[in-house]
């Protein structure tokens, strides 16, 4: 009986490493399988050099068409056209300033303000002094029928860091280390040298450091916490909070190409704040954000 009692107990033993086993069999077979599925969309989303060049022709066919064309139907077929192709780049994951700028364009010449105010500010993000990019976001903003002045804070915060959007993070902090080592090097040079140049040297130097090194912290607080956005929706209105059946908070709209800051987001609403101060809930769907 013992005996019996052992070879069953074993024997349930040995089925359950059965049982344990085929599920690890169907476990990796079902990893292999998903790892096969994401492997063959990403090779599916990627483009080869020729591909990626094809495309970008293709856009800038469609926009030089649109831009010859004396029909204003047909035109804005056309940069219809050359969008469709610029997002296919963007979604093979080619990044630069040069397509974004090129999609501001197309976008602000379909009448869409707000999606080309996105695509020049996504592009300042890669290159923040690029003239171009600079020129034409400056006069799609002059085109909004929201025209919102700033706060006097933000005003002021603006003109004492007038460099603050003309230079990027890693020049920044370029230029702070540059501070850095001079004030090292004026200090280094004095021991040697009694001289008031190396004491004016070390004042500038460490008045730079400080300067670039402060502007370096601000920007990258911002990259990592805050979010910026722009309406992009023909008009969405602002409520009192994150829903639809709070009253509004504007008595008008916000129309596309309004620009915020993110300061909460729940569900499929965002609280966002405008520059002159003023806050309220808008619909996710109705922005998109950097």
């Amino acid at each position: 009986m013992t005996g019996l009692q052992f070879l069953d107990h074993s024997g349930s033993i040995v089925f359950s490493e059965e049982r344990d086993g085929l599920h690890a069999v169907r476990a990796l077979t079902y990893c292999a399988f998903w790892l096969m599925f994401l492997v063959a969309s990403v090779l599916a989303q990627a483009l080869t050099e020729s591909d990626q060049q094809a495309l970008l022709d293709q856009g800038t066919r469609a926009f030089e068409q649109a831009l010859d064309s004396t029909d204003a139907q047909q035109a804005q077929g056309y940069y219809r056209q050359a969008i469709e192709a610029y997002k296919q780049l963007l979604t093979a994951g080619v990044h630069n300033a040069k397509l974004h700028y090129n999609l501001g364009n197309a976008y602000f010449l379909h009448h869409d303000l707000g999606r080309a105010i996105l695509h020049y500010r996504r592009g300042l993000q890669l290159e923040p002094a690029n003239p171009r990019l600079r020129a034409n976001l400056r006069y799609v903003r002059s085109q909004r029928l929201d025209q919102i002045d700033p706060s006097a804070q933000h005003a002021l915060v603006s003109r004492l860091l007038f460099w603050h959007d003309d230079i990027g993070l890693q020049t920044q902090v370029t230029l702070a280390l540059i501070g850095f080592l001079l004030v090292w090097a004026g200090a280094f040079a004095h021991l040697f040298w009694r001289r008031s140049f190396h004491l004016w040297l070390m004042a500038a130097a460490a008045f730079g450091f400080v300067l670039f090194a402060s502007s370096a912290l601000v920007v990258h607080t911002q990259h990592a916490t805050a979010r910026h956005g722009v309406v992009v929706a023909q008009e969405t209105p602002v409520r009192k909070g994150n829903g639809a059946s709070y009253a509004l908070q504007f008595p008008q709209p916000l129309h596309s190409g309004a620009e915020f800051r993110v300061q909460e987001r729940r569900g499929a609403w965002l609280h966002i704040r405008l520059d002159n101060g003023a806050s309220g809930w808008i619909r996710r769907a109705h922005a998109e954000l950097w």
